[in-house]
């Protein structure tokens, strides 16, 4: 297990990409709200499940979790990225 969550809470977190390329960022169950890209403040109040992550830069996402328990994942959405592991397992509990 690489995270755990708790159901009904707000996290925020900091999705860092040290690489030279894009990264796009995939949160599979659960919506988040972009809050910033490279410390600049994001405007836009829609949900998204992907945000490209820019190179060498940082995102900063709230989630909630609101309706599901179990193990899900998060990964980099470039298939070949995602092969080769850029992935990990969230675990959601109540």
């Amino acid at each position: 297990m690489d995270l755990r969550s708790k159901l009904n809470t707000t996290e925020e977190w900091t999705v860092v990409n040290t690489s030279d390329e894009q990264h796009s960022f995939h949160v599979h169950t659960n919506h988040f709200q972009l809050m910033s890209i490279n410390g600049v403040p994001h405007h836009g109040h829609s949900l998204q499940d992907i945000a490209n992550v820019p190179a060498k830069g940082r995102l900063v996402i709230r989630i909630r979790f609101t309706n599901y328990t179990g193990k899900t994942v998060l990964h980099c959405h470039i298939l070949n990225h995602e092969d080769m592991g850029m992935m990990a397992i969230l675990d959601i509990v109540k």
